[in-house]
């Protein structure tokens, strides 16, 4: 029998790609296994999602072995070749054990596999787990965000874990996080980030400030409105989340706006179901040129993940090229764009919010769109400081706090 790996570190493996732990992993319980063909059936005694039986190909269990032997103890990288195993691999033993917590299953070789119950269950492919480690996602409009605003404070979240993970669930499942009380000065806005990850450096820098400038390079730095955009589309990978933070807002006008892209478009695919489908398989033309910079990508305006659920919004018309889309298709498309611009657009979409000094919005770039009314420069100053994280990274982040918590 191969070695087996300490309870510990399993237990700690398990809590960094989202197991169920604690209470709620011991409570896990497999009443019988039933093998079949080519899978087991587990019939639950106990499951955090109340199902009554689950499947699992044996293919799948063998490549998925947690031993020692099978995965390497410290970094958890598999050294298991997965696809020299035979496809129609079948173990010789296969039982619940340890009172129901874990599958027990010797396959022909001798070698053994233990897998723990609330592992199997937080990976259940069969019965809805494929996408456990996504938190839910909440679309909104104004007036449900105004009922339940995602506020925060800046010395809780600068200085504990716990309300930073708390942010970041809000990033996460609702995609804004609002944050009060942050010194008015310049690089507080980094401090939050860097609190959350590495900064993403675009070419407009690592940190930007959006201000009235002369001679610019882009309208942000104007005094013009700015219809509601996402930052960057004309990049491979706009970033993932931006931090916009407050320094003056004694100009009249200037109010932020905020919509979610994600509601916009579950309208969209409700009301409008063709052209949404023409909005997720069109790549339009998005381009940035300067003096130094000529930066061009093409992709959907809506793009959606393996499973249909939305995975991101890519929308700035004053960023977008000419579109060059065959001759027949070009008026539709532009209908599309125009019945997804109209609900963008609607009152009750748009979250506007005056900025004060100390006030910074965090939002997901690539889905909750934002942009600002005009303002007067000449009637007083208007200075936000700017900059991004990856969302990959910022995920990263809440699952090491919510493991820290037990979460």
């Amino acid at each position: 029998m191969a070695e087996q790996r300490s309870i510990g570190a399993e237990r700690v493996e398990a809590a960094a790609e989202g197991a169920p732990e604690g209470a709620a992993g011991e409570s896990v319980r497999i009443a019988a296994a039933a093998p079949a063909a080519d899978h087991v059936a587990l019939h639950w005694a106990a499951h955090p999602r109340g199902l009554a039986a689950s499947r699992f190909h044996f293919v799948w269990l063998r490549a998925n072995c947690r031993c020692a032997e099978c995965l390497h103890p410290h970094t958890w990288e598999r050294t298991i070749d997965s696809y020299a195993l035979d496809p129609a691999i079948r173990p010789a033993e296969i039982a619940a054990a340890e009172e129901g917590r874990a599958l027990a299953l010797r396959w022909p070789d001798g070698h053994e596999t233990r897998l723990a119950a609330g592992w199997l269950a937080a990976r259940d492919y069969d019965g809805g787990a494929r996408r456990a480690d996504m938190r839910a996602v909440r679309s909104w409009d104004a007036a449900a965000l105004l009922a339940d605003p995602p506020e925060h404070r800046w010395e809780a979240v600068t200085t504990g874990d716990a309300d930073l993970r708390l942010m970041l669930t809000d990033l996460r499942e609702r995609g804004l996080a609002i944050v009060r009380g942050v010194p008015p000065q310049d690089g507080e806005v980094e401090r939050v980030a860097r609190r959350i990850a590495f900064l993403r450096e675009t070419n407009f820098g690592v940190g930007f400030r959006v201000e009235n400038k002369p001679d610019p390079n882009n309208v942000a730095y104007t005094a013009l409105e700015l219809k509601a955009h996402t930052d960057l589309p004309n990049r491979e990978s706009p970033p993932g989340i931006q931090f916009l933070h407050c320094h003056r807002a004694d100009a009249a006008g200037g109010e932020s706006l905020l919509v979610d892209g994600f509601r916009a478009a579950e309208r969209l695919r409700d009301e409008a179901p063709e052209a949404f489908a023409r909005l997720t398989r069109t790549a339009l033309p998005f381009r940035f040129v300067d003096a130094d910079w000529d930066i061009r990508w093409r992709a959907p305006t809506i793009r959606l993940d393996a499973d249909g659920d939305f995975e991101e919004v890519r929308y700035h018309d004053a960023l977008t090229a000419p579109l060059d889309v065959p001759f027949e298709e070009m008026g539709p498309l532009y209908d599309a764009l125009r019945r997804f611009t109209a609900i963008l657009r609607e009152p009750q979409m748009e979250l506007r919010l005056k900025l004060q000094p100390g006030d910074l919005i965090a939002f997901q770039n690539r889905r909750v769109l934002h942009g600002r009314g005009a303002f007067d420069p000449n009637a007083g100053l208007r200075k936000l400081e700017g900059c991004y994280v990856d969302c990959d990274d910022a995920w990263s982040r809440l699952r090491v706090l919510e493991r820290s918590a037990g979460g």
